[in-house]
Order: structure tokens, then sequence, then C-alpha cells
């Protein structure tokens, strides 16, 4: 198919001539039939004519030349003009929004409309190059943090409890209730700290993959905020995403749930996936009071969608005052 279009667009290349060209054509045919219409004039009226006359009839030729020469050239830079106004309108982010070609175009239109495509082109693959490495960047450094609070501050924490408990079992009567009370915060401390280690970078999503991670997450969720929470996989391999896939998809749900736990007063919530044209479709739906226009401020929502942008996907949020709330991540859609 590649071969049969190519000769023809070479072709058409070929046999359409350029805007210099048309505009000099254009302006020669103009300036020779004035010259030539006024030197038929002159020779009419003869000796006698009246100068005044000539002089009228060759500023009438002049601006009858500039008018006609005006309304040409605006006919031809007109398809130049509105591939400029759809140029400046186009978001290099959304492949969709890039401009049509424009009807009666010359070639230097449609090389410059080619060009504005490669560049649209170049721009998406490094977009998404940039994007993969910044969604793996994020990952370590939260991967990184973890470890840290696992390893460092969960252990140092851990020997003050060891230490509280040694001196509990020395201290007077009187002081014991105090080093008990110092235990349970000291205790309350480490469980918080394994908690946000598990937040930043849970290790059921590099052990066990992502399915595991999410049921562990709503599981987790369920058990924390006594809210009723599904997971519906329906079929839908989501450990054979791309790992930056996996990773924007987990990171949607769970700051969605947070926001179900914080903001929605729901009784219920249902995280579910589907395959629809090609694409993988995340939803986290809950029957909590909605909200009207767009989500107030503390929902995390331009950071969901920052993340699905970056992995080459989209957020679509709906929600109603009591009517829910619907959170709809999609990812790798193919447009027909």
């Amino acid at each position: 198919m590649l071969a049969l279009h190519l000769p023809h667009r070479r072709s058409a290349r070929l046999t359409r001539p350029s805007l210099l060209a048309q505009v000099l054509g254009v302006n020669a045919a103009l300036i020779a039939a004035t010259v030539l219409t006024v030197s038929l004039a002159v020779d009419w009226q003869g000796h006698g004519a009246v100068e005044h006359r000539r002089s009228l009839l060759l500023v009438a030729a002049l601006l009858a030349t500039v008018l006609v020469n005006a309304f040409v050239l605006r006919r031809r830079f007109e398809p130049l003009e509105r591939l400029i106004e759809a140029m400046e309108q186009v978001d290099a982010a959304d492949p969709d929004s890039r401009p049509p070609l424009p009807p009666g175009e010359t070639d230097e239109v449609v090389r410059l409309h080619q060009a504005f495509e490669h560049m649209l082109d170049r721009l998406d693959t490094e977009r998404a190059r940039t994007a993969s490495a910044v969604l793996r960047a994020q990952e370590v450094e939260r991967a990184r943090i973890a470890r840290d609070l696992h390893d460092e501050a969960n252990q140092a924490l851990t020997g003050v409890l060891l230490r509280l408990q040694a001196t509990a079992e020395r201290a007077p009567e009187e002081l014991r209730p105090e080093l008990r009370e110092t235990q349970r915060a000291a205790t309350q401390a480490i469980e918080e700290l394994l908690r946000l280690a598990r937040e930043l970078r849970p290790a059921a999503l590099d052990d066990h993959g992502l399915a595991a991670a999410l049921r562990t997450k709503v599981s987790d969720f369920a058990r924390q905020t006594g809210v009723h929470a599904e997971l519906s996989l329906d079929g839908t391999d989501v450990d054979a995403l791309e790992p930056e896939e996996q990773i924007v998809v987990y990171r949607v749900v769970q700051e969605s749930l947070s926001n179900v736990a914080q903001h929605a007063g729901a009784g219920s919530v249902r995280v579910a996936f589907a395959r629809e044209r090609g694409a993988t479709v995340a939803r986290v739906q809950d029957d909590g009071r909605g909200f009207a226009g767009g989500a107030p401020a503390g929902h995390g929502l331009r950071g969901m969608r920052e993340r699905a942008a970056l992995a080459g996907g989209s957020l679509d949020v709906r929600s109603a005052p009591g009517g829910g709330t619907t959170i709809e991540l999609r990812l790798g859609e193919r447009v027909a």
C-alpha cells in the first residue's frame, strides 16, 4: 500500500506549482495586461488627447492592478493562513488535535504540513522516552526511600523499643506506666513506618505482580476503613502490561482509594478492569457523596492525570452530587 501511495505523492508535487511561481506568474500577467491596456488607450487618444485623462486612466489601471493582485494573493495565501491557525491550536500531547491538510494547497503548504507532522512525531517519540525514564526514576526513588524507612529508621526505633523494654523491667514501679506508654508510642511509630514503606513501594508489586498487589491493596483498604471493597479483573491480564503501565495502574488505584477513604463518605467501592477497543481500562467507582463541577483541591487528580499521560494514557473523572464518583484510567487505546 505504501509503494502505491508514494509515486502518487511525488507526481502530485511535480505538477503542483510552488507559491513563489504562482505569485510571480500572477504579478507578471497583471502588469503586462496593465501596460498593454494603457498603451492602447494612449494610442487611441492621439496627440490631441487631454493630459489629465491619460493620468486618470493610468491611475485607474494601477488601482485595478493592486486590487486584483490583492484578491488573488489573498486566495493563494489563505490555505497557509488556515494551516498556521490550526498549528497554533495543536496540543503536542494529543495526536488527535493535529490539523488536516487545507484544501487548495501549494507545494510550500504541503511541505510545511509534512514538516510539522514530522516534528510532532519526533516530539511524541521523545515524550514517550522521557516519560518512561521519569516513571522509572520516580519508582526508583520511592523504592530507595522505602528501604531507608524499613532498614534504618525502623531498625533504630526497634532498638529504642528494646531498650525501653529492658529499662521498664528494672525501673521503679511508679515509672513503669509511663515507660509502657512510651513503648506503645514507639510500636505505633514502627507500624506507621512500615505502612509508609509499603505505600511507597509495595513488596507484592515486585514479588508477585500487579494483580496480587491490587488484591492486597483492596483487601487492606476494606479492613482499615470498613468500606466494602471488591476487585474485578474480568479476565484482564494486568500482569501483561508494561512495567511503567503497571506502576501507573497501581498508583491511580491507590490514590483513588485514598480519596474514597478521606473524602467520599462511601459505603462501598468497586475496582474493575476490562479490555475495550484494545485498551486496558481501570475503573474505581464509589457510591459516596460525589461532587459537582471540578474535583475539590486535595483529591490528587492532577497527579493521577500526569501519571496517566506519562504512560501514554488518559484519565477521566465522572461525578455528581449524591451520585458517587467514577475514576477511569485508559491505557494503550487504539484509535480507529
